[in-house]
């Protein structure tokens, strides 16, 4: 299901199975779209007119930005880093100086960094509910004792577990996921300005319950 012809907001950009970084042709309507779906997720997860932190990079805006007008939304107070090791020190002021009800995107350049610092992650994240990390960074705070929740960019979509230890979820409307030799894929459900049919991404993981696990 593809509109080739509809008028484009943005091009953004995602992973794939093979480490290849593909261009990702948004419009104006799919945004939209994502942002209800964002915002729906954000007031689920409880942390509408709180204050939420969210790591990421430019080259991530499509999947990102829908969470962050979200967030706005919803009365949410936020801030931003980049999801790298040099951000590390961002990341923990922001900690240090705020409370936070939700942390999305730790990443493992995030924790390189705090390693670099000599930071303790059960320190860094200590008093923050809802703890977002991807592959690699779920498991290196699940092993400093900490309780995160999975949060990974299944290529064009976002897929958010709503507890810790849950799969993570897409929005349902708008993707569905599967899994192709070990690789998770993701099919739009509705028409997009680019075909997406079991496209395999970057993610290694199974689908359980119609999430994400890893």
């Amino acid at each position: 299901m593809n509109e080739p012809s509809a008028p484009l907001w943005a091009i953004g950009s995602y992973v794939d199975s093979s480490g290849r970084r593909v261009p990702w042709r948004i419009t104006h309507e799919e945004i939209g779209r994502d942002i209800d779906a964002a915002t729906q997720v954000l007031t689920e997860l409880g942390v509408a007119g709180k204050r939420v932190l969210w790591c990421s990079m430019l080259s991530q805006a499509g999947q990102f930005w829908p969470y962050i007008c979200g967030s706005f939304l919803t009365g949410a107070r936020l801030s931003c880093a980049d999801a790298t090791a040099g951000e590390a020190a961002r990341v923990g002021m922001f900690l240090r100086l705020m409370e936070y009800e939700a942390v999305f995107g730790v990443t493992e350049p995030i924790l390189d960094g705090f390693d670099e610092m000599g930071r303790r992650y059960e320190e860094v994240f200590a008093g923050v509910p809802i703890i977002g990390a991807v592959p690699g960074a779920y498991e290196r705070l699940t092993e400093a004792g900490l309780v995160p929740t999975r949060f990974v960019l299944c290529g064009p979509a976002v897929a958010v577990g709503r507890a810790p230890k849950c799969p993570a979820l897409v929005a349902g409307d708008e993707w569905e996921l599967g899994a192709v030799d070990g690789h998770i894929c993701v099919t739009a459900r509705r028409a997009r300005a680019q075909e997406f049919v079991r496209t395999p991404t970057a993610v290694r993981g199974d689908i359980v319950d119609g999430g994400v696990t890893w």
